[in-house]
This record gives structure tokens, C-alpha cells and sequence, in this order.
């Protein structure tokens, strides 16, 4: 189903047929060149001149186009733009703002002193997994002892550690 919005050139009500009730009424609205059928014998919401937005299909049979239905209630999908006055819906502003009363927990203590506020978040602190953290540096101590990349001794094993759990933290 496609859209269209311009100002309606001509209407022409075909409901009757020499005199008598057509057995398939409907009127003819063109919107600039395009002609568009809506079957109905009611009255159309629009006249020459009107701006209208309309949703309409192209039948399979004569490959000409037609103002679609709502399924349910069976109501054309066409309506008339209103022009030089404001929307009848609009949501009135309530300016009274005697009774405001600041949010004093809008600040949570999360500061961005970033540049940028982009990354929102990322400075925030994430609390540490002890359990990841610990199989973490248990698994490069082994790895690099395997390896011959660290001494085996106390204090290399200590300042490795160190280094890998402000690895973890600031990866993890």
C-alpha cells in the first residue's frame, strides 16, 4: 500500500448511472495527473482545492489505482489536511510551574569529565568477579611459568599477579 499527499485538481461522483443508483459507487479524485478510485457511496470528506493525504493500491485487474479501505471498518483511508490552523489533537501545555519541585537526586554521583560524552558511562566503576579474577591470573601465572617467561620465585610471581589483576580491572 503506497502514500500520497498533493491537492485534490477534480472530484467526480459516479453513484449514479443514467438517472438511476449505480450498482458500484464510487468517485474519481485527481490528485495532480493521477486519477484514484473511492468506492463508496457515501459522501468524500474532500472537495476541489482540499490538500488530502490518502493511502491507496493498484488493482490487479485494470492496474488502476484505488483508495484503500480499513479492513474493519471498512472507512476510506483519506483524510483532509487542515490548512492555516492548528491540529484539533494537540496536547495542551500545562505552564504552571508553581508547584515544581527540583529532583535533588538527579546528581548520583556519576561525574563524565571526558572530553567527550560519547562513551556515556564508561567511566562508571564496575564492580570486580573475585572468581573470574582469581581463575584469571591463576591461568597466566601457569601460562607464563610453562613457558619460561617468569622466575619462579616469590616475588616475580607477586608483581605478576599485581599486573595482571589491574589487567583484569581495566579490560574486565
Amino acid at each position: 500500500m503506497s502514500h500520497v499527499q498533493g491537492v485534490v485538481t477534480a472530484v467526480f461522483d459516479n453513484r449514479l448511472k443514467n438517472g438511476q443508483p449505480s450498482p458500484y459507487p464510487n468517485h474519481k479524485i485527481m490528485i495532480g495527473d493521477n486519477e484514484y478510485t473511492a468506492w463508496t457511496a457515501n459522501e468524500l470528506p474532500c472537495k476541489k482545492g482540499d490538500t488530502v493525504s490518502l493511502h491507496f493500491a493498484v488493482s490487479k485487474k485494470t492496474g488502476k489505482f484505488f483508495v484503500a479501505n480499513d479492513y474493519e471498518t471498512k472507512e476510506l483511508k483519506l483524510q483532509v489536511v487542515p490548512q492555516n490552523q492548528a491540529p484539533v489533537d494537540d496536547i495542551p501545555l500545562d505552564d504552571d510551574l508553581s508547584n515544581f519541585e527540583p529532583d535533588h537526586f538527579a546528581n548520583n554521583s556519576v561525574v563524565d569529565n571526558s572530553p567527550s560524552n560519547s562513551n556515556y558511562g564508561a567511566n562508571v566503576k564496575k564492580p570486580v568477579d573475585q572468581k573470574s579474577l582469581e581463575m584469571f591470573c591463576m591461568a597466566m601465572a601457569k601460562s607464563a611459568l610453562e613457558s619460561n617467561q617468569l622466575k619462579a620465585d616469590r616475588q616475580s610471581i607477586e608483581n605478576f599477579i599485581k599486573d595482571m589483576k589491574s589487567v583484569f580491572v581495566s579490560v574486565f
